[in-house]
């Protein structure tokens, strides 16, 4: 169990490592490229609007605006996913990222403690509380090792006073230290 559990810790810092790596873009933006995108965006509005019960599509849309730096659109739909979608670890997941994107550090920082509970009593870890109901969603390790990464990262700028993610150099070493200590931790479950 200690070796997939580290396996997947392993894998959750490089799927961390790889995301928090800034790419320049190498041409223009294809303005083809971008009437397909606007096109999936709204057949996923679409959607979304007639199936607010569908957890995959109110994170993909979540998702979606969180890419084109529209977090107050992410927040909106995910506010307005049912509440049983609300529930759900991973949702709350993009819910935290939106609200570190707008600069509310203390919605950020709560909402990511929430989610890593309800995933750590979804799988049942021994430090899970047994006051948080059990989600009706499944929650994998590696989704638990992602989530602890970014409540970490949360709780270093929280304390830190980080308000603006985008421009404060601490955001990022508030990651980079999270990431650091995932792999101490892993390495020491070795």
């Amino acid at each position: 169990m200690e070796t997939k559990v580290n396996v997947v810790l392993l894998g959750a810092l490089l799927v961390t490592w790889a995301t928090l790596t800034l790419a320049e873009p190498a041409a223009a933006i294809d303005a083809d490229r971008a009437a397909r995108g606007a096109d999936g965006l709204a057949a996923l509005e679409d959607a979304f609007a007639t199936h607010r019960d569908d957890p995959r599509l109110a994170r993909e849309l979540a998702e979606q605006y969180l890419a084109l730096d529209r977090p107050q659109l992410a927040i909106a739909a995910l506010g307005a996913a049912s509440a049983d979608v609300r529930q759900e670890p991973a949702t709350l997941h993009r819910l935290a990222e939106a609200y570190e994107a707008t600069g509310r550090m203390d919605d950020a920082l709560a909402t990511a403690q929430l989610a890593l509970a309800r995933c750590a009593r979804a799988l049942g870890t021994a430090g899970s509380s047994t006051v948080t109901p059990v989600p009706a969603h499944a929650c994998s390790e590696r989704t638990y090792a992602a989530l602890d990464m970014h409540a970490a990262a949360l709780a270093y700028m929280h304390r830190w006073g980080v308000e603006e993610v985008q421009s404060d150099p601490r955001a990022r070493q508030a990651y980079v230290l999270a990431v650091r200590s995932a792999r101490l931790l892993s390495a020491s479950a070795e």
